[in-house]
C-alpha cells in the first residue's frame, strides 16, 4: 500500500467525528475526578509487625523481619480513619531456601474492612533469612561466684548434666556448652535452687538465637561454716523383691565407704550413706547396677559420689519325695518282663520352680532293659531329671527284672501261664 495514502487515511479518521470524541474523552475525566473526589487518598504510618506464611517445616528464620513504616490507602470520602491495627503484613516463604542467604520478599497487606484499596507499602519487600533447623546435646558448665569471707564452698550438685540446643544450624553449631552462674550469699546460705543456663561458644561468649531444653538447671552447693570431711560406711538400698522361687541370697556394694564432707555438726549426725534404690523386681538372675549416692542437702561426696551395687539373686531350694513310676525302654517284643516293684520312691533336690513342675504331671522312671537276655538281671535306677534338680535318694536303687521266652508249645486259645509284668507306666502318687 503507498505510505502517503494509509497516513491520509489515518488521519481522517483520527479527524473524523472529532467533536464528539473530543466529549468522549472530557466526559471520562469528569467521571475519574467524581471517582477520586468520591474517596480519601490517605498515608497511614507504622509499624505493623511483618508476619511469616508457609515456612517450611524445620526451618527457622534467623533475621529480625522490617516492620511496614507507611501505607498508601483509599477509602470511602467520610468514612473513619483506619488504625494500624486494621492492617495484616505478610511474607510468604514458599519458595525461599533455607540456605542461610538473604532474600527479598514481597509484602503484602491486606485491610480487614474491605472497603479499603491498598495503593501502596513501604517498603514493598523485606529481607528473610531462612535456615534449616537442628539440635544438640552440650554439657553444663557451672561457675560459682565468689565465695563469702569465712566460708567453704562445697561441691556443686547440679541436674542435669546436659541439656539440648535447638535453632538455626549457624547458631547451633557455635554452642559448645550452657553456663550456669551462680551468685553465693554472703550470709553463707546453701544454693538450692533453679537458675537459667546461658549457651556460650568456645571463647565463652553467650550464643544468641537458640533455645536451650531444659531453660533452667537445678543447682545445689553447701556453704560451710564449719567444715569437716569424714569416711562413713555405704548402705545399699535394695526395693522391689524377685520372681517366685528365687530370693536374695547378698549384697554387695564397691565401694564400702566413701569419705563425704559437710557442716560438721551435720556430718556428726551421720551414721552411714545410703544409695539410690536398685530394683530388682521380678529378677531371676544376679542384678548388679551403678547408682548416685542419695546424699543429705548440703553433704557432698569428695570422689565422684557414685557406687556399684550388687545383688546376688539364687533359686529357692528344697527336698521332695515322689512316687515315680516305673517304665521298661529298650525292650525286645518277644520275651516276657517282669518286675520286683511297680514303682520307686525318688527324693529330690532343686529349686522350687523346677520341682513345682514335676509335681504337674505324672512322674515316670524308665529302666533300660535294651539287649538284655532272658534270666535275672539287677537294673539301676536312673532318672533323667531337670537342670539344677539332683536325686538325693531312690528307694529301691536297683530293680530285679526276670527275662522269660515264651514256651513254643503254648496253646494260644488256652495259654498256661499267665501274662508277666510289663512295667507298663503306673500313676503317680501326689508328693
Amino acid at each position: 500500500m503507498n505510505p502517503g495514502r494509509a497516513l491520509r487515511r489515518l488521519t481522517a479518521f483520527v479527524v473524523h467525528n472529532w467533536p464528539l470524541k473530543l466529549a468522549a474523552i472530557v466526559l471520562a475525566s469528569l467521571l475519574y475526578a467524581g471517582l477520586v473526589a468520591s474517596q480519601d487518598s490517605n498515608t497511614i504510618p507504622g509499624p505493623i509487625t511483618v508476619l511469616v506464611q508457609n515456612q517450611p517445616d524445620g526451618t527457622v528464620v534467623t533475621n529480625q523481619l522490617k516492620d511496614v513504616e507507611q501505607i498508601r490507602y483509599l477509602a470511602t470520602a467520610g468514612a473513619a480513619a483506619p488504625r494500624p491495627g486494621d492492617f495484616r503484613a505478610t511474607v510468604d516463604l514458599t519458595n525461599v531456601r533455607p540456605d542461610g542467604e538473604p532474600v527479598n520478599v514481597p509484602v503484602r497487606v491486606i485491610a480487614s474492612d474491605p472497603a479499603i484499596t491498598i495503593i501502596d507499602v513501604t517498603p514493598r519487600t523485606v529481607q528473610v533469612i531462612l535456615e534449616k533447623s537442628v539440635e544438640k546435646p552440650v554439657p553444663v558448665r557451672i561457675a560459682p561466684g565468689a565465695a563469702p569471707a569465712g566460708i567453704d564452698v562445697g561441691e556443686a550438685v547440679y541436674d542435669p548434666k546436659v541439656v539440648t540446643i535447638t535453632g538455626a544450624a549457624s547458631a547451633v553449631m557455635r554452642v559448645v556448652a550452657v553456663l550456669v552462674s551462680v551468685p553465693l550469699d554472703p550470709r553463707g546460705i546453701d544454693v538450692d535452687r533453679e537458675i537459667e543456663a546461658r549457651p556460650i561458644d568456645v571463647t565463652g561468649t553467650a550464643v544468641t538465637g537458640v533455645d536451650v531444653e531444659p531453660r533452667t538447671v537445678h543447682v545445689q552447693i553447701p556453704l560451710l561454716t564449719n567444715k569437716e570431711s569424714r569416711a562413713l560406711p555405704v548402705n545399699p538400698v535394695v526395693s522391689g523383691a524377685p520372681a517366685p522361687g528365687f530370693r536374695v541370697a547378698a549384697i554387695a556394694v564397691t565401694p564400702i565407704s566413701v569419705t563425704v564432707e559437710g557442716d560438721a555438726d551435720q556430718l556428726a549426725a551421720l551414721v552411714q550413706i545410703d544409695t539410690a534404690p536398685v530394683s530388682i523386681s521380678g529378677a531371676t538372675a544376679n542384678v548388679a547396677e551403678t547408682v548416685t549416692l542419695a546424699l543429705p542437702s548440703g553433704i557432698t561426696a569428695t570422689g565422684s559420689g557414685a557406687v556399684t551395687v550388687r545383688v546376688q539373686v539364687v533359686a529357692v531350694t528344697e527336698t521332695r519325695t515322689y512316687s515315680a513310676g516305673l517304665r521298661l525302654d529298650g525292650r525286645d517284643p518277644a520275651l516276657e518282663y517282669g518286675l520286683s516293684v511297680d514303682r520307686v520312691l525318688l527324693t529330690l533336690f532343686g529349686p522350687v520352680a523346677e520341682l513345682d513342675k514335676l509335681s504337674a504331671a505324672p512322674l515316670f522312671i524308665g529302666l533300660n532293659v535294651a539287649g538284655l537276655e532272658p534270666g535275672t538281671h539287677e537294673v539301676t535306677v536312673v532318672p533323667v531329671l531337670p537342670a539344677g534338680v539332683t536325686p538325693a535318694q531312690i528307694a529301691p536303687g536297683l530293680v530285679t527284672v526276670t527275662i522269660t521266652r515264651p514256651a513254643a508249645s503254648a496253646d494260644p486259645a488256652n495259654p498256661t501261664s499267665a501274662p508277666s509284668t510289663t512295667g507298663g507306666p503306673l500313676p503317680s502318687a501326689s508328693p
